[in-house]
């Protein structure tokens, strides 16, 4: 009963925010907030319509709030909701088009032993457009009221604020067990064995898993390190403390992934210029959508990642090889239907002969790949990891400042975690949109100057460019004489004058035959 309430409440919460805050400070906070408090297994699954839950209702009720009150002038981001630029049309469209084929082709039923998996129909084609055009929404709102500089800048703030609050919940949840979710609502969400680790406990407090917490901590660790470049004085002082603090949560929430992630792009925020962090987050994103590729080539090195986790730990080396082998029988079974996959219910899994269900999809690309084909992955991680790549290339004819690539390091961050883990988040496409929404102004708006390197053209110009000469300062009026007249109008006054002689003289000459 909780939960219900909770959750389909949500929309009268976000309509109080949109009434009490600016746009983009409420879209963060309804966001964000409901990704966090909001519970797990709670949903509603009408016929033809996407799921309710804590994804999706969030968005949709921001979507609606939005369109009725409108983006307001503190908005200053690009019009409209379909992106201006071709590229992202394009992936979008694939998304969109793919899943109707996806649904086409998969018209048949799968028996696997006594295992029967029915056969999709056009009707599901309707549902299945519909729910990704809603795990879309984020970035659509990200790309429309997030697109600004500053808009990063408060990201960053809410990212922060938001985790600073959420570490004394995990922290709890460290010290007692993961409890609050069955408090609060009843249940708990997942694997109670999963998040008993080196003698303690991996909070989860109320989300899928405790690997989602660790990784919205990592991204809320570089954004205070950011922000701490970005303030002075006692500011400067807090946010180096937030981040400490969270830092501390996240070494004891026991994720080793996002600890490693976190670990490896810290130093890169605190010490690197922009341009430095935009070259590794599109390094990072080229590496995340050429994966696939790469591990179906054998271009990544496996066996040499799971003998340094096995040094680390025996039990995570294990772990890390039970994905590997179930991301090779998920590619093998991907393969069989390479353009649009096999769909949803279940029919990319691989069975036995028995209809067991005997694989595992943690990492989000081979969820992605099975369900919907190359098309789909292509174009969902396209628009993940295109963005990161463009501002990289056109950082210094648009003035990428450091709170936007400071985001851009957040999300590489979350991409390189989608290798391993499902952790796709509303969070997620809300960062993708505001990088899309900064790529369409382009040069329309002003960076933060930290750090923003003088583009060589400007600054030959500016070498060899004469100076104005300065205006002469007139002398100060004497006393009892009117002020003299600048030289322009003198020039002025003597050429009208010049000129009403010659008429005068012209209409005095006598004229001749």
């Amino acid at each position: 009963m909780v939960a219900n309430i909770a959750l389909f409440g949500w929309p009268l919460v976000v309509m109080v925010l949109f009434r009490t805050c600016s746009r983009p400070v409420a879209l963060l906070a309804s966001i964000i907030a409901g990704y966090l408090l909001l519970p797990t297994q709670t949903e509603l699954n009408l016929p033809g319509l996407p799921t309710l839950n804590k994804d999706t209702v969030p968005a949709i009720a921001t979507f609606l709030v939005v369109l009725m009150v409108g983006a307001g002038k503190d908005q200053q981001g690009p019009a409209g909701w379909v992106p201006r630029s071709l590229l992202p049309k394009i992936l979008v469209s694939a998304i969109v088009i793919g899943t109707f084929l996806t649904v086409v082709t998969n018209g048949d039923a799968l028996i696997y032993g006594a295992t029967f998996v029915p056969a999709l129909r056009l009707w599901d084609a309707l549902s299945a457009i519909l729910t990704v055009l809603v795990s879309l929404l984020p970035l659509f709102l990200g790309r429309r009221l997030l697109a600004r500089p500053e808009h990063h800048q408060v990201i960053l703030v809410a990212l922060v604020v938001a985790a600073f609050l959420y570490s004394f919940l995990a922290l709890y949840e460290v010290r007692m067990s993961p409890q609050l979710n069955n408090i609060i609502y009843g249940f708990f969400p997942h694997s109670w064995l999963q998040h008993i680790r080196a003698g303690g406990f991996r909070p989860i407090v109320f989300l899928v898993h405790g690997l989602w917490l660790a990784i919205f901590f990592s991204g809320a660790i570089l954004a205070a390190f950011g922000l701490m470049r970005l303030s002075t004085g006692n500011l400067k002082v807090a946010y180096l403390g937030a981040g400490l603090w969270l830092l501390m949560t996240l070494v004891l929430a026991k994720s080793l992934g996002a600890l490693a992630i976190t670990l490896l792009l810290l130093p890169i925020v605190v010490f690197s210029p922009v341009r430095i962090q935009l070259l590794v987050a599109a390094g990072v994103a080229v590496i995340v959508l050429l994966y696939p590729m790469l591990r179906g080539a054998n271009l990544i090195p496996v066996d040499q990642v799971f003998n340094w986790v096995q040094g680390l730990s025996p039990e995570r080396a294990e772990s890390f090889g039970f994905r590997l082998a179930n991301e090779d029988i998920l590619l093998e079974k991907a393969s069989e239907r390479p353009l649009f996959g096999w769909g949803g219910w279940g029919r990319s899994f691989v069975y036995d002969e028995f209809g067991r269900d005997i694989s595992v999809t943690d990492g989000y690309w081979i969820i992605v790949i099975g369900i919907g084909g190359w098309v789909r992955y292509l174009a969902e991680f396209g628009l993940l990891c295109l963005a990161p790549i463009l501002a990289a290339w056109h950082a210094r004819h648009y003035r990428i400042g450091l709170e936007t690539s400071v985001l851009l390091l957040i999300l590489a961050g979350n991409l390189a975690d989608l290798i391993p883990n499902a952790t796709i988040t509303p969070l997620t496409w809300l960062m993708a949109g505001a990088i899309w929404g900064r790529l369409e102004l382009g040069r329309d708006v002003n960076a933060s100057p930290a750090e923003i390197p003088t583009p060589e053209p400007e600054r030959a110009r500016a070498a060899y460019a004469r100076r104005a000469p300065e205006p002469a300062t007139p002398e100060p009026e004497q006393a009892g004489q009117p002020a003299p007249e600048p030289a322009a109008r003198q020039r002025y006054t003597r050429q009208k004058a010049r000129i009403r002689r010659d008429r005068a003289d012209g209409h005095n000459r006598p004229k001749t035959r």
